[in-house]
């Protein structure tokens, strides 16, 4: 067992950068490209005010101690000078080694048992801000060279642009469907295969090679390779600084432009899989990728997934690569499944794969018949440990005020809930949507009430109003529709159908010929294409109706859209109140007022007047309506009225000599104008506590009032 710093650090060393991969480049050739795409290699003073700008300002700062807030805040000063830097570090070719310097932090993997191997750590890279400006500009004109030139295939995915995490999905959930819409049933298989340590082990000499062969710039070819090589970095463990030394990784994860090159790194794989011309898709996630099968016979899929593999194992060997086996996961998607043997399983080497019922692709559980309810129990249990991080940070951060509580629900747990929910949110059926939804709004219902820290038994229409947070379904619907808006003008849509269309290309020549050998009726190419589009059409044609109801197809009229939609909701729930009974929460227009309202409230006295405004509080009244054990009666102990909010502030006699003053703070002496005026609202709160009736505000008191 190692004691010392020394030992430990090279341990950590050998863990995170590996040695340079030897791969057998023997069959690379001498090769001349004459034609090469263009490249311009002039940066300009605005791209490098934008990049620099782009950069949060108190992020951690690198090995040179320059702050990216010191940096933006002398560009005026300095923007001359680094654009003539970074212009002649493209004109030369050359990445500066002082670029190349980083700190590495060593940090715990979360939940582990014992942290003696180093496989139970992981890493962070603080990089030179110039050197992520410098980054920056060589992606974008990567990426522009690449989308421009079509120099990837459609099916590598991660890291492009406008490749995003839900048109990914949609791509492999219609291609998945379009396979079911045929009139003859397939069963689709998914192997999904994983590369060891891949951005470690990748083959500079490959690598650059691929560049060249894709026609790339040689300015691009020249600075990669200055970029890759002569790498620097010291660790920082257990408080402890280790000397700058040279690593050997070839590639860092942590580098955006990483997962660029790596895409051209695996490029002629997923070529090679995509020549096989037999009924086989693939989707590239950098280091994942995902081989689909579909055929009538679950014992004719092994075959065509040993070729695939078969291509797999080879292009390993010749670029060094090795695919963990006991990573690999194999699933199948149909809703048939008594048409198929599912137990059917595959020998890969001296390893079998077994079928797995659903499976993981890109943070989504997909099941075999995409009914989703994976993913929804994943969500549920994510929930569990989001709310206990909120509520760890609600009792450590007291003097945090409720609008950044919501900030956090609204941006962390709400966005984890709804996370690629239009990915079943436009295929499912009535039925099963709502089903779906009354889950997810739980989720919701239970978060709001833990956030306000109001009862259960409070109207979920009417606490919504107050957090200024619409119901599950109008935000689901509005960011569906969103998504479908987008994809009216992007072409990554396009590119997904016509995947789509060639598979049914495909699949109908195929049934064709079964067709007449079974002595059935003959398929028109033209009747499957106009059925299929139209099963399609009708499967996205869920909630697009509200575009032309509004005037102009824009982001912010779709939120309009769903704000108008909310509000009609809560409209028709105040109208079924009578207003006799309504308490002060239902008695105001939907409006972001109560929000803006409580900024300048103490986190106590939001909580407290959200309670009065609700009417959902500790006094007799609701008490006793609670039919709770301990409460015999409803009166006031002045024995005037029923123990109301309304009643202790405005007319109990008991503390008549708290309302004077509450009276003189509020300005206002009718009940519903101080209970919606931030000023009025701190004063009754003040005084809801100096009358000690409110037992869980007794330890606040001492320290607001």
């Amino acid at each position: 067992m190692t004691t010392t710093f020394e030992e430990k650090i090279e341990i950590l060393r050998g863990k995170f950068f590996f040695s340079p991969s030897q791969a057998n480049v023997s069959d690379i050739a001498e090769s001349f490209i004459s034609l090469t795409v263009s490249f311009n290699s002039r940066i300009t003073e605005d791209e490098v005010k934008q990049t620099i700008r782009r950069v949060k300002a108190d992020k951690a700062s690198s090995a040179s101690d320059i702050s990216n807030r010191a940096l933006q805040v002398s560009l005026a000063e300095l923007i001359s000078v680094l654009t003539s830097l970074f212009n002649a570090c493209v004109t030369h070719k050359y990445h500066s080694k002082q670029f190349k310097k980083t700190q590495t932090i060593v940090l715990r993997k979360l939940k582990k048992s014992d942290y003696i191997d180093s496989k139970t750590y992981r890493f962070i890279a603080l990089l030179d801000i110039m050197s992520k400006a410098l980054k920056s500009i060589m992606i974008k004109r990567l990426s522009d060279i690449v989308e421009t030139h079509c120099m990837l295939t459609n099916a590598q995915i991660e890291a492009r642009r406008k490749q995003f995490v839900i048109l990914t999905l949609n791509l492999l959930v219609d291609q998945v469907h379009t396979v079911w819409d045929c009139e003859i049933k397939y069963v689709i298989f998914m192997l999904s295969l994983d590369v060891v340590e891949a951005f470690n082990q990748v083959s500079h000499v490959r690598l650059l090679h691929t560049l060249k062969m894709k026609r790339t710039s040689s300015y691009i070819i020249k600075w990669t390779r200055s970029f890759l090589e002569n790498r620097e970095t010291l660790l920082i463990f257990d408080e402890q600084t280790s000397d700058m030394r040279e690593v050997n990784a070839d590639i860092s994860q942590r580098f955006l432009i990483s997962s660029i090159l790596f895409l051209f790194f695996n490029a002629s794989l997923i070529e090679k899989c995509e020549a096989l011309r037999i009924k086989i898709e693939v989707l590239d996630f950098v280091n994942n990728i995902n081989i689909l099968v579909y055929d009538r016979f679950t014992e004719e899929f092994c075959r065509t997934l040993s070729k695939a593999h078969n291509v797999c194992a080879k292009w390993a060997c010749t670029h060094d690569a090795t695919f963990a086996l006991e990573k690999y996961k194999l699933t199948h998607f149909t809703r048939k499944s008594k048409r198929f043997d599912m137990m059917t399983s595959i020998q890969i080497e001296s390893s079998v794969i077994k079928l797995k019922s659903d499976v993981r692709v890109l943070e989504m559980q997909l099941n075999m018949k995409l009914r989703w309810d994976a993913h929804l129990w994943q969500i549920e249990t994510n929930h569990v440990t989001r709310m206990l991080t909120l509520s760890h940070l609600e009792v450590f951060t007291w003097e945090a005020i409720f609008t950044k509580a919501r900030q956090v629900y609204s941006a962390v747990v709400r966005s984890e809930i709804a996370f690629e929910a239009s990915v079943w949110h436009q295929r499912d059926k009535k039925d099963e949507l709502l089903s779906k939804e009354c889950r997810l709004e739980t989720l919701q219902n239970q978060t709001l009430h833990h956030v306000a820290e109001v009862f259960k038994r409070v109207n979920i229409k009417t606490l919504e109003t107050e957090t200024y947070m619409s119901s599950l379904h109008v935000y689901l619907n509005m960011l569906q529709n969103k998504i479908m808006l987008h994809s009216r003008v992007d072409d990554r849509t396009q590119e997904i159908k016509q995947a789509c269309k060639l598979i049914r290309a495909r699949l109908t020549k195929v049934n064709r010929v079964i067709s007449r050998l079974l002595v059935i009726k003959k398929i028109v190419l033209l009747n499957v294409f106009i059925q299929e589009d139209a099963k399609i059409q009708l499967r996205r044609r869920r909630h697009t109706f509200f575009f032309t109801m509004i005037s102009t197809s824009n982001s912010i009229a779709i939120t309009q859209y769903h704000k108008d939609q909310w509000n009609q909701r809560w409209e028709k729930y105040r109208e079924r109140v009578a207003d006799i009974n309504a308490i002060s929460a239902q008695r105001l227009h939907l409006s972001n007022k109560m929000i803006k309202m409580r900024d300048d409230l103490q986190k106590a006295e939001s909580i407290l007047a959200m309670h009065i405004r609700i009417e959902r509080i500790d006094l007799n009244a609701y008490l006793h309506s609670r039919n709770v054990s301990s409460m015999n009666s409803l009166w006031c102990n002045c024995e005037w009225s029923h123990q109301t909010t309304k009643h202790v502030l405005m007319h109990c006699s008991n503390w008549s000599h708290l309302r004077s003053r509450m009276l003189q703070d509020a300005d206002f002496s009718n009940y519903w104008i101080i209970v919606v005026i931030t000023k009025n609202l701190r004063a009754v709160a003040k005084m809801m506590m100096k009358t000690k009736l409110l037992k869980q505000f007794r330890v606040t008191r001492t320290l607001i009032l």
